[in-house]
């Protein structure tokens, strides 16, 4: 029980991919702006390629675990039009794991304006629509891979905060975006 609050209490990590992404015509409204609901698709581009990037596959996962990960709840604040033949960099980012669901949120920017904010809830399922245990799995391999030490439990918290205490998640987001591109940068 001790150990149990003592993890809670731990600061959560950020995992954070990010991907650039060139707005098509077809994406657009009569106005040249990007159609909201865009967003969403650019949104499940971003995750999926966070979770290939991590070595986690969709497929796979359903293939071989039999394991959905439908979303619950989502949101986005359009800060900015988004338009035709933008340049536009989508940052995804695990913002929790628990064991029976998991949260990523996304900024959308063009240079270092950001244009949208949002967030995805997910709730691990079998293919009869009944809850499992998968969270631990993913942060077990997390932890194989040496990506993540711990992680504050999904469940001990509510489900959807915007803002950690203190620091604006979006400026957690950004900072952690530009240590890993210096990072990327350096020569070895």
């Amino acid at each position: 029980m001790a150990e149990e609050k003592k993890e809670q209490q731990q600061e959560q990590q950020v995992i954070v991919g990010s991907m650039p992404y060139r707005v098509s015509m077809a994406e657009v409204d009569a106005y040249g702006v990007m159609y909201y609901s865009r967003f969403f698709e650019i949104f499940e581009r971003g995750r999926t390629e966070l979770f290939r990037a991590l070595g986690f596959e969709y497929k796979q996962i359903f293939q071989q675990k039999q394991i959905l990960m439908p979303v619950v709840e989502a949101a986005c604040r359009y800060m900015a039009p988004v338009v035709y033949d933008d340049l536009i960099t989508v940052e995804t980012a695990i913002t929790n794991i628990g064991s029976r669901g998991i949260r990523f949120d996304y900024r959308v920017l063009r240079d270092d304006v950001v244009l949208a904010v949002g967030f995805t809830q997910h709730i691990f399922i079998d293919p009869q629509g009944r809850p499992v245990n998968f969270g631990k799995e993913i942060i077990e391999e997390l932890k194989k891979k040496g990506i993540i030490t711990e992680v504050q439990n999904l469940e001990s918290q509510a489900l959807a905060p915007q803002e950690e205490k203190g620091e604006p998640l979006s400026d957690k987001l950004k900072k952690l975006v530009v240590e890993r591109i210096k990072n990327e940068e350096k020569p070895n």
